[in-house]
């Protein structure tokens, strides 16, 4: 199963694959940022953002995608802003055949390192060293798409171990 973890943004989109073998591990396929140019209006960021995500979605054909969900930060307009952007990435993904599911930021800490209000370093941190990798100069924007990819693989485990142990 590959899932494309987003953490949507209208300036900068974090996106993380992972994908899920036969024998339930995880292995990191990609993860980097898309960048709109900020000297570009609202709509045609938005357009320069689904461009680029419609070619990710294509090459990478995810299953199943993972999107940030809204959270009420800085302003409504930007609540708004987020919302438009969420729904470019959710269009895109069902146009491939993905599923579309969202986690909050404080359940996908949670589910990684046991702390709902963890730093973002500190997922960074215990991310990489999950799967095995070395430190980088991605964005945090990129971790935070590649921490819900790997949150959503997570629960997913778990569901077919349990199913598996029932099976017994």
């Amino acid at each position: 199963m590959k899932v494309l973890g987003i953490d949507p943004g209208t300036l900068n989109l974090g996106w993380g694959f992972i994908e899920m073998d036969q024998k339930n591990k995880f292995h990191r396929i990609e993860h980097d940022t898309l960048y709109a140019p900020t000297r570009l209006p609202f709509f045609e960021r938005l357009h320069v953002l689904n461009q680029a995500l419609a070619e990710l979605v294509q090459t990478y054909q995810p299953d199943v995608a993972v999107i940030e969900s809204i959270f009420l930060g800085k302003s409504v307009d930007s609540a708004f802003k987020l919302g438009h952007i969420r729904g470019v990435c959710a269009a895109q993904c069902q146009g491939v055949g993905a599923a579309v599911v969202e986690y909050s930021p404080r359940t996908v800490k949670k589910q990684i390192t046991g702390s709902g209000s963890a730093e973002k370093m500190v997922v960074q941190q215990f991310l990489y060293q999950q799967l095995g990798l070395k430190a980088s100069q991605k964005s945090l924007d990129a971790t935070d798409a590649l921490a819900l990819a790997f949150c959503h693989l997570l629960q997913d485990s778990v569901k077919i171990k349990s199913r598996g142990m029932r099976a017994r």
